[in-house]
Formats: structure tokens, C-alpha cells, sequence
């Protein structure tokens, strides 16, 4: 059974002649080191460099497995990016669906209120999180090597996987199979190294340029160099030697340091038992090369702000305001502002009708003319008993100011309501109550404006611009509040 150290010690002695025949190096320039460390936490088991002919450094690098450390070389499941993915995926279903039901059904989601709105989001959310994650937890991307994204963290010519013989128990293993076809797609060199000190290799590492040009080469920081830097420097370092601390320090120190181990230290464990998988210590190690990809979270944080934009829009919208906009009706071109032409607010707007209808403040307050009685001593003649044409629309001799919503008839426009009350005994009990303050207004039958069977307490003037009803509704509504008989906020009503 081969260690590591005897993959240390037989590997660099194939590279050697692997390297003479395939660069030609020059002799004697060739350096062999073992256990290089970088910053990051990268370790390089093995490094062979020399110097080309015409001059140039080639450096590489190999990592040494046995069988008693193959996790570092069988594939696991990346579940920091997958958990992203997932995330990422799910903010996208939601803000997708969101928008989609903000241009579709606006008015729906202004009445699902603030919690209708989080639980319509956290739904939306969890299905495109779940989709993927029960879909795409197979998904090749996922399949996780230490080794692997090790190499792929610094930039060396050549790298290696030197395998013992019995790490993988057949040639058709899994595992195997997915470490040779990483090996070949990023350009890494896979190799088996037997006990009897041959090695034969797998997949040869690519010669392309493109491989790894996008890395950073690794600072290393062998042994020999280690020793070399502590050998010259000591007077250096202790001029850098931290100074003892303050008294105060130190006694915060003995203080922290029981409550640290005896109480903090053991819960944390607890808790950190309580959450974590039950994967061993080798194993979490091989996995501190998992990490989040930044597109991932760049796709959560756009998507997420688009979600709060809408979600901020729909929540501003006033509800009043909906259902304004669902009973809206376009009425009279002729009576909009600028149709045909523009003019100032002062002025009146509109093409000028041929028959102008009367407008409703004057309905309200026209009373039917009297019949004007003949001369004394003039007698009716023929042209006094033309026949004419009824235009009131009422059969008989019936008078139509006598009908209780006739002068209401022509009303269009917006009014001014206190209040509605099923009775007119109430109505007209609140409209007595108005008037004592100087307030002009009057009980109007609901059917008389198709709103129903109560009566209303209409006060102020009939406006044509609902802007001008609503200026006047907040001056009533001061009025009345003075008065001590404010009973709530005034309506502002479409007449139709």
C-alpha cells in the first residue's frame, strides 16, 4: 500500500524524464521541492521546475493521493453553489411572476394587502427554489474535487494528479470516470502510480496556451526557504515581536478565557452538532474550496430590487383610487379639456355645443314656469290651440315637476355627500343639523341616481372637474368639523 510520502519521492523521478523528452529542458537548471504552501491555503504536494532553452521558467506542480486520503479526489456535491443556484433560480421565478401579475392584475394585488403580498412572493419563491433543486441536483456542474479546485485556484504550466494504484478499486469506477473527465476538460495531467514504483499515465496535461492563462501564478513558500528567511531575519522579526499587554489586559484575559472554555466554548460545540451534516473532519476540509459564485448573487440582488420596486408600487396605490379608475366612464368628448385645442385653465375648454345643456348647479335650482294667464277680456284663439308635441316623456296630464326626481334628472357631474342613510326621517334629521351651521344642502333619493334605495345628504354645488369637487369637499369637511358635526370624511361621487 503506497503513502503519500513514497508518491512524493517516485513521481518527481517520472516527471523528470517525462519533462527531458518533452521540453528538452537544460540540464541541471531541474528543482525538486515537496510541500509548497501559498496564501489561500493552497498546497502543492509536489513541484518540479527547470528552465527551457530559451530561457524560460516552467514550473509544475502535482497533487499526491493515497487511499487513505481519495476524498480528495472523488467528486461530492457542491452545495454552496447549488444552494445559490437554487436561490438564484427562485428569486427569478418570483420576480418574473410578480411583474407578470402587476401588469395583469394590478387591482388583485393592491387588495392582497402586505401579507398577501409576502405570502404570494414567499410561494412564488420556494416553487422556483424547490424546481431546481429536486431537477438539477444531478446536474454534472454540481460534482465537486478538492483537488481539482485547488489546481484551478493558481496558475502553474503543468499540473498533476498523481493517483495511488488502490485508490480506485476498478478501472470502470465512477468516481474515476468523473475525475478523468474533469482532468481533461480544465487541462489537468492524471496519473497511477503502482507500488512497484512504475507510473502510467491517464490523461497527459494539455500543451494549449488558453489553459489557466486567466489564473494568478501561486508565491510559493517551501521548506528550504522557510528555514533560509528565519536564518537571516531573526534580528528583524524580534524588532516586530508584539509587547506585553496592559494590565487591565491581562486581567480581562484571565477573566474571558475560563467563561471562553468552560461555558461559550462548549455550546457553541453543542449547537454547531446540532446544525452541521455528519460528514468527517478530512472531508469538511476537502470542501473549503466550495464557495459562491458571484453571479449568482449579483442575479438575487437585481432581482430583488426589481421585486421591491413593484412591491413599493403596488403598496403606494391607494385602494379609493382603483376602484376611481374601474367606475370611470369617458362621458362627452365635447366636455373634455383640450379636445380639439388647448386653452388656459381660466377659460372654458371644449368645442362649444350647437345645444348646450343646462348645467346641473342651475338644474338644481330651476324651478318650472309658471303658466302665464291670458288678458282679462282676450279670448284663446286658433293659434293658441296649435297641437304640439310632448317632449317631457310623461303620459297624461301628469306635471313633471311633480315627480320626486325630476329636478335631479339631468344631473351629471360630481356632488358632495355627508352621508347615506336607509331612512329620509335620519337624512333629513343630519341635513337639518348642517344647515344650522350655514352649510346649504339637501336629501336626495338614491334611485333618483341610480345608487340604490337610501337617501343621500348632498351638500355644496354640482362641479364638473372632480379636481373642484375634491377642492370643495376639503373645505366642507373643515367646515363641518368647526361646526363640532364632522361624522367622518365627505364623499366625492360620480354622477352619471
Amino acid at each position: 500500500m503506497l503513502t503519500e510520502d513514497d508518491i512524493k519521492r517516485i513521481f518527481p523521478k517520472y516527471l523528470k524524464g517525462f519533462y527531458l523528452h518533452r521540453y528538452d529542458y537544460v540540464p541541471g537548471t531541474e528543482s525538486i521541492t515537496t510541500d509548497n504552501i501559498a496564501q489561500g491555503g493552497i498546497i502543492a504536494d509536489g513541484q518540479f521546475s527547470f528552465f527551457t532553452p530559451d530561457g524560460r521558467h516552467f514550473v509544475s506542480t502535482f497533487e499526491a493521493t493515497s487511499a487513505d486520503k481519495a476524498g480528495e479526489v472523488k467528486y461530492t456535491l457542491n452545495m454552496v453553489y447549488f444552494l445559490w443556484d437554487c436561490a438564484a433560480f427562485g428569486t427569478l421565478t418570483a420576480a418574473v411572476a410578480y411583474a407578470v401579475a402587476y401588469f395583469s392584475r394590478f387591482p388583485w394585488l393592491v387588495q392582497l394587502g402586505v401579507a398577501g403580498n409576502a405570502g404570494y412572493l414567499m410561494g412564488l419563491w420556494l416553487i422556483g427554489f424547490l424546481t431546481w433543486f429536486f431537477t438539477m441536483r444531478g446536474w454534472r456542474k454540481y460534482r465537486y474535487i478538492y483537488a481539482i479546485e485547488q489546481f484551478r485556484r493558481y496558475y502553474a504550466d503543468e499540473q498533476w494528479i498523481a493517483l495511488a494504484d488502490d485508490v480506485f478499486p476498478a478501472p470502470q469506477d465512477p468516481y474515476l470516470e468523473v475525475l478523468k473527465e474533469q482532468c481533461t476538460y480544465h487541462g489537468f495531467g492524471l496519473a497511477i502510480v503502482s507500488a512497484n514504483g512504475s507510473v502510467r499515465v491517464v490523461v497527459a496535461p494539455s500543451r494549449l496556451g488558453l489553459y489557466g492563462k486567466d489564473r494568478h501564478p501561486a508565491q510559493w513558500i517551501t521548506q528550504r526557504d522557510w528555514y533560509k528567511t528565519m536564518a537571516h531575519n531573526v534580528n528583524v522579526i524580534a524588532q516586530y515581536r508584539p509587547k506585553l499587554p496592559s494590565p487591565l489586559t491581562r486581567t480581562w484575559n484571565k477573566t474571558k478565557r475560563p467563561v471562553q472554555h468552560l461555558l461559550l466554548a462548549p455550546l457553541g460545540k453543542t449547537v454547531r452538532h446540532a446544525v452541521s451534516s455528519s460528514r468527517q473532519t478530512a472531508e469538511a476540509t476537502w470542501e473549503r474550496f466550495m464557495s459562491s459564485q458571484p453571479i449568482q448573487k449579483q442575479l438575487v440582488f437585481v432581482a430583488g430590487l426589481f421585486i421591491i420596486v413593484l412591491v413599493y408600487r403596488v403598496f403606494s396605490y391607494h385602494e379609493v383610487r382603483v376602484e376611481e379608475i374601474a367606475n370611470l366612464s369617458d362621458g362627452n368628448p365635447e366636455d373634455q379639456p383640450g379636445y380639439l385645442y388647448e386653452g388656459e385653465d381660466s377659460k372654458p375648454r371644449g368645442v362649444p355645443k350647437q345645444y348646450p345643456e343646462p348645467s346641473p348647479a342651475a338644474t338644481l335650482t330651476a324651478k318650472p314656469e309658471a303658466t302665464t294667464p291670458l288678458p282679462v277680456g282676450r279670448t284663446s284663439t286658433a293659434s293658441d290651440n296649435i297641437p304640439t308635441i310632448d317632449l317631457s316623456g310623461i303620459e297624461g296630464d301628469t306635471d313633471p315637476a311633480s315627480q320626486p326626481c325630476y329636478p335631479y334628472r339631468n344631473l351629471r357631474g360630481w356632488i358632495i355627500a355627508d352621508n347615506q342613510f336607509a331612512s329620509r326621517q335620519l337624512a333629513e334629521s343630519r341635513a337639518e343639523k348642517i344647515r344650522k351651521a350655514g352649510i346649504v344642502c339637501e336629501v336626495v333619493p338614491e334611485e333618483c341616481l341610480d345608487m340604490g334605495k337610501g337617501f343621500l345628504v348632498k351638500i355644496g354645488s354640482v362641479h364638473i372637474r372632480e379636481s373642484e369637487a375634491r377642492a370643495q369637499g376639503r373645505d366642507l369637511q373643515r367646515q363641518l368639523e368647526a361646526a363640532g358635526i364632522g361624522e367622518g370624511d365627505v364623499m366625492v361621487m360620480s354622477v352619471k
